[in-house]
């Protein structure tokens, strides 16, 4: 028999209501159950006395069942209705750790993602969630902007410093650039070595006002040096090659004030500079890959031919860019690529991906200026010749592997390549080109820290110096090595195996036969370089840190070293990867975001995921 509409309604109604009866009239009443209120004792009543009470005291409980229709097919079993459609669900309280840990998340999502703070108002997004999970109370717009986002940038920024006051060492990159607004920002990224892995760390990416001075970046790195207490820490730091920066960090005038500090009249202004320039690092070097790609400029521009060749070619890729039938035609080939002015790369990528097109594809594009057979050749004679180039940038720009030791090696190994190009293309490019190394590349073999970087590299030792730098190169590891560790007496050396088969890009140094460090070398080497430079490289796709880890007990102060010098990285390009992150947060329609907020959006973005 099907339920009544007055019993259906006093069915629903008793999931929420408990009936009770007054001592004094024994008369039936309703109390909430949820608060142990008194509702009614009027069935009518009751129903909307009940409405407005779960609205007001309770509004998280679904009050639905009281709105149903009182029709049959509503209520199969009127006096048991399914547990389901009674579910209460009770919101986490804001110090839940529940709660807590998934805003953290919600936070993370934005900055990693890079999307705006209006997601939170999205009707779609707070479905998602409250489908997800129900207990979760999203925070709002406001609360999330103003309080939630600052309070997330200050606890990844202390973690940040924890982890930093862990480094013995520490190299620091800085660069400059400016959103699609023209707002300049400086970035400076951290780089060190802790526990036999490389770590990179974004230190600081904040508005920069004013002139792009040397001045004016020195005392913005000043602050920033401050901020994390890193004064004794940075041992060098890595710029691109503009003016400003070499100025910055290379203090001109510093020697001729060294040389009046006995003048009592100058005493108070030295003491105003030291203080200026109290955070210094002691080295700076210029970013290998900048300097690398101005090398390669250099050498362009004595190839009228050659520069002839790339103008038509990219004329021609930009052309079938714009061709709709073009396109199709290629829907099969591979993209090709349009060079950019910023990068020589690039114009190697362009040529590389024509000549992936096969013939029969290029001569269905109808294009009155196509290549002869002739320029054809030059094209791909002027690919083998830039090929080495694009494979030192590739070795020299890895992230989180050691790239310093790499520097030195890059410049003999296109110094050779050359050398055997010469003997086949007989063109001014390879002369420019040999130039433009000389000029521009070999100044860095002379660096202390790449020399140190490469010889502390299990995979080259001292195989990449030639007979007149070995007992140089070996005598200032030994003395850095002295200066940590006093030498003491140590066991004989066990005698070297044999050397590991090189790879393409360092197969020069198979030919080298240079003696190796021996019983008869002088007392004074430190025992520690004298076991390690007769030990037999390793193989040269082994990772350096591996062999460090592995002989940390071994070799334990020139593992000390090692961690030094290798992690420097040798260009700037982790500074530069945040150029795209950062031009993404400046969207069109995300051009009003405060400078503020972009500091902490991208704290959060970029160390959100410390190890």
């Amino acid at each position: 028999m099907p339920a009544t509409p007055k019993a259906t309604k006093l069915a629903v109604m008793g999931h929420f209501l408990a009936p009770t009866s007054t001592a004094t009239t024994g008369n039936l009443q309703y109390k909430c159950k949820h608060c142990n209120s008194c509702i009614s004792a009027n069935i009518k009543a009751t129903s909307s006395n009940l409405k407005r009470h779960m609205k007001r005291k309770h509004p998280s409980i679904s009050t639905e069942l009281i709105n149903r229709p009182s029709s049959s097919s509503s209520y199969t079993n009127p006096t048991q209705p399914p547990v389901s459609s009674f579910t209460v669900t009770t919101k986490w309280k804001d110090t839940d750790p529940r709660q807590l840990r998934l805003t953290n998340c919600l936070i993370n999502f934005i900055a990693s993602d890079l999307i705006p703070f209006s997601i939170v108002d999205s009707a779609a997004f707070r479905e998602l969630m409250a489908t997800a999970e129900p207990s979760y109370t999203i925070p709002s717009r406001k609360h999330l902007s103003f309080t939630l986002l600052p309070r997330r940038s200050a606890a990844v920024q202390a973690d940040l410093k924890l982890k930093m006051q862990q480094a013995q060492d520490m190299c620091l990159t800085i660069d400059i650039f400016s959103s699609r607004d023209m707002h300049s920002f400086i970035r400076i990224t951290g780089h060190y070595i802790l526990d036999y892995t490389i770590h990179s760390i974004m230190v600081a990416c904040k508005r920069f006002k004013g002139s792009h001075t040397a001045d004016n970046v020195h005392h913005v790195y000043q602050e920033t040096i401050a901020c994390y207490n890193l004064a004794h820490r940075v041992s060098t730091i890595v710029t691109d090659n503009a003016a400003n920066m070499v100025k910055a960090f290379t203090l001109p005038g510093m020697e001729d004030l060294a040389q009046e500090e006995d003048k009592p009249e100058a005493e108070s202004e030295e003491v105003t500079v030291t203080d200026e320039f109290d955070y210094l690092p002691p080295e700076r070097s210029s970013c290998f890959a900048h300097t690398l790609q101005l090398a390669v400029k250099d050498g362009l521009k004595e190839a009228g031919q050659m520069r002839t060749v790339i103008a038509k070619v990219a004329n021609f890729i930009s052309h079938v860019r714009k061709s709709t039938t073009a396109t199709q035609i290629l829907e099969s080939s591979m993209k090709l690529v349009l060079a950019n002015a910023t990068r020589w790369n690039s114009q190697l990528k362009m040529l590389c991906s024509l000549f992936r097109v096969p013939d029969s594809v290029l001569d269905q594009l109808h294009f009155p200026d196509k290549l002869t057979p002739y320029e054809k050749k030059i094209a791909t004679e002027l690919c083998d010749i830039l090929q080495p180039f694009q494979d030192a940038i590739d070795s020299v720009q890895g992230e989180k592997v050691a790239t310093s030791s790499m520097v030195i090696i890059c410049v003999r190994v296109l110094r050779h390549r050359l050398q055997s190009l010469g003997h086949t293309y007989d063109w001014k490019l390879v002369a420019a080109l040999h130039i433009a190394i000389e000029k521009r590349l070999a100044p860095y073999e002379s660096l202390e820290n790449f020399r140190l970087a490469t010889t502390l590299d299990p995979r080259f030792k001292l195989d990449w110096c030639t007979e007149e730098e070995v007992l140089g190169v070996r005598d200032l590891l030994s003395s850095k090595a002295s200066a940590i560790s006093p030498p003491t007496p140590s066991s004989e050396s066990s005698p070297p195996s044999p050397s590991a088969k090189r790879l393409r890009l360092i197969e020069f140094m198979s030919s080298r036969k240079l003696a190796p460090v021996s019983a008869h070398t002088p007392s004074t080497l430190h025992p520690e370089v004298q076991d390690y430079l007769t030990q037999a490289t390793v193989a040269d796709d082994s990772e350096p840190l591996t062999f460090w880890k592995e002989n940390r007990h071994r070799y334990p102060t020139l593992a000390k070293l090692a961690c030094k010098y290798l992690a420097i990285p040798a260009s700037s390009a982790p500074v530069e990867r945040l150029f795209s992150i950062a031009g993404k947060l400046f969207r069109p329609e995300r051009c009003n975001l405060t400078d503020s907020k972009f500091e902490q959006l991208m704290m959060i973005r970029c160390n959100s995921k410390l190890n």
